[in-house]
């Protein structure tokens, strides 16, 4: 199946399985110090949980999708992102989706991570 990507109420839903519901993404908001911090610890999860950028690059759609869901999960369930830090889900897998494309375009895992008003981390405010 060809993965299928679209975008409705402020998210993205990516169907990369027919068997799977569609994962769905929101962008990680960095609208204090804290959020900001924390997006550090996900990075860091991340760089530790994954394999290596150049062999993501090499992953087939559904195996990247997988693995991204899988990390969010196991992300999730470690560090209660919703119940610590008022994070869900998606933007959970929005944060680390944003850092995994970082390092398939660097090649490694960027020293700085670049953010603008198109990627899924931004600086802002929530739309609660």
């Amino acid at each position: 199946m060809e993965t299928k990507v679209t975008r409705a109420d402020g998210f993205t839903y990516i169907t990369y399985r027919e068997d799977k519901r569609p994962l769905k993404l929101a962008p990680y908001i960095i609208d204090s110090q804290a959020a900001d911090a924390y997006l550090d610890t996900i990075i860091g999860y991340v760089i530790r949980a994954a394999n290596k950028p150049h062999h993501l690059a090499k992953m087939e759609p559904a195996k990247f999708w997988a693995l991204l869901e899988r990390l969010a999960t196991m992300f999730c369930k470690d560090y209660a992102p919703t119940r610590q830090h008022g994070l869900t889900k998606p933007e959970v897998r929005g944060a680390i989706y944003f850092v995994l494309l970082a390092g398939i375009q660097a090649g490694e895992w960027p020293v700085e991570f670049k953010t603008s008003s198109g990627t899924f981390v931004r600086y802002g405010r929530r739309a609660d």
